[in-house]
């Protein structure tokens, strides 16, 4: 496999977009693929850190100087250059080289810039947290928390669009996954405070943290602070921490996860390491340092996952030292961490791997649905376009879901419901048959993740070779509406007979 990574970092941007995509590069160049970066040469683009990874990159010609300030929000002016020009530019970085998958994590390119890319690639992933602009992609990673996350990218992707949307598919380091079910839940006094606010912390969140810390006059607590020593503010932050042996400066670390361990709270922002300090059970007090990060911090808040105390703009030292001395006061946020360990397990970054992985000829298997199935199932049968294709498209209730499908587990002999995994284990959707007066009827659903690659065909032939297994000469069935093309096509393929009448096709065959 084949992958390029189209992906800046700079001041203004940061670092979190190449860093995500390291992670997710290393997790392929496992499964054997060759990764390739493509970065603009902004002041602080990365390439030593992408190289020294073990990874070519390529660098776009540096941007002219800007002559007048841009704001945080104006992701456009983010590119440097026109999208047009960009788009130019990667084809010729490329120079023929044509991958299988192009990796595109840029707030300041949309459907337009990847449809110049379209002929130069096979497949296109979209790495995206704002859902404020029209992508025209085979895969979208969406990996934070928001409302109405279900429905955040209808409109601006196509149905058939595969996506990853959650914390489910965090990328997070092979570190995180290996230590989460090691983690147990923050009990007892706070003794170590971590403080991490990114390497792009221009309104000092870091100062005032130490600084609101200071006033506590608390020296039997340890305060690990991690900075970019290059900063404007490093030089300040070292006085400040000069004389206070239980106040250590770190520079930048291969991982937060050894400090994050050793901590039972954590002070920062609301980015990417959310989803890291989560996977580890960290209570944290959090400062949304840009727009895009509230919406996700509003969210964490809501579920008990963290404790928002603001915007960059509106938290002050006094605040800072308020807060500290509430939860010094009561101890670690035991709930909060639970709710934490709940939501992260640290294993997207594999599941994305897996899924970019999957092919035509990927093995399949399918096994029968257990009860810790439940969530999964509800997921995939309420998933939007699945509704839409029912003959029922109202959502489905939890409570009668549960309902309904223990009393279905319950019934060997009038159902059986299949999971199909990877060999990986990796669920991609779920085959039903459920036995009526006319035989089986087959109900399917495919994970949105692998919608458009051409699954579903695979996905039955493996739950019908199961179900043959003990059910020989069953005559199977299935329900189409008649413009649902992609269905019908699943079922041609695999020698199905169709009935037309009344707007449906019904599809028999004989095991």
């Amino acid at each position: 496999m084949r992958v390029a990574i189209r992906a800046d970092a700079s001041a203004r941007i940061g670092s979190g977009h190449v860093m995500r995509c390291l992670t997710l590069a290393e997790s392929l160049r496992a499964r054997g693929a060759e990764v390739h970066f493509v970065c603009r040469a902004h002041a602080g683009h990365m390439a030593a850190r992408i190289e020294a990874a073990g990874f070519a990159v390529t660098l776009l010609p540096a941007p002219p100087p800007v002559s007048a300030p841009v704001a945080d929000a104006d992701y456009a002016a983010w590119l440097g250059v026109p999208a047009e020009t960009d788009a130019h530019q990667m084809i010729v970085a490329l120079d023929g080289w044509r991958p299988d998958w192009l990796v595109v994590d840029h707030y300041a390119l949309d459907a337009r810039w990847q449809q110049e890319l379209r002929p130069h690639c096979d497949r296109i992933m979209v790495i995206d947290d704002l859902a404020d602009r029209d992508h025209d992609c085979d895969l979208l990673l969406d990996q934070n928390l928001v409302s109405e996350l279900a429905g955040r990218y209808d409109g601006c992707v196509s149905s058939h669009c595969g996506r990853l949307l959650g914390p489910d598919y965090a990328l997070l380091q092979p570190r995180y996954a290996e230590l989460h079910p090691r983690t147990p839940p923050r009990t007892g006094r706070i003794q170590r405070i971590f403080v991490f606010f990114g390497m792009v912390d221009d309104a000092n969140l870091t100062g005032r943290t130490i600084a609101a810390f200071l006033a506590l006059e608390r020296p039997d607590i340890g305060l690990d602070v991690v900075i970019d020593p290059e900063s404007a503010h490093a030089a300040a932050l070292r006085e400040q921490a000069t004389a206070h042996a239980h106040i250590i400066l770190h520079g930048p670390l291969p991982s937060l996860a050894r400090l994050m361990m050793k901590a039972d709270l954590a002070i920062g922002a609301g980015g990417a390491t959310s989803w890291e300090r989560c996977c580890l059970g960290l209570p944290s007090l959090v400062v949304t340092l840009a727009e895009n990060q509230t919406p996700i911090a509003a969210a964490l808040d809501r579920q008990g996952c963290i404790r928002w105390l603001g915007h960059r703009d509106t938290v002050s030292e006094d605040m800072l030292t308020s807060a500290l001395q509430e939860i010094l006061k009561t101890g670690p946020a035991s709930e909060m961490s639970r709710r934490c360990l709940a939501l992260v397990d640290g294993r997207g970054t594999d599941r994305v791997a897996g899924i970019m992985a999957l092919r035509h000829e990927t093995r399949l298997t399918a096994r029968l649905a257990r009860v810790d199935d439940e969530a999964l199932i509800l997921r995939w049968a309420n998933d939007p376009l699945a509704r839409r294709n029912a003959f029922n498209p109202a959502a489905i209730d939890p409570d009668g879901h549960r309902a309904w499908f223990h009393k279905r587990l319950r019934d060997p002999d009038g159902c059986r419901i299949y999971i199909v995994e990877t060999e990986h284990g990796l669920p991609i959707g779920q085959v039903r048959f459920e036995l009526s007066d006319d035989g089986w009827t087959i109900d399917y659903a495919l994970d949105a993740s692998v919608r458009g690659q051409k699954l579903g065909a695979n996905l039955l032939q493996s739950a019908l070779h199961a179900f043959r297994r003990s059910m020989r000469g069953a005559l199977v069935f299935g329900r189409v509406k008649a413009d649902n093309r992609p269905s019908r096509n699943v079922f041609e393929r695999l020698g199905f007979t169709a009935e037309a009448g009344g707007g449906q096709l019904v599809y028999r065959r004989l095991l």
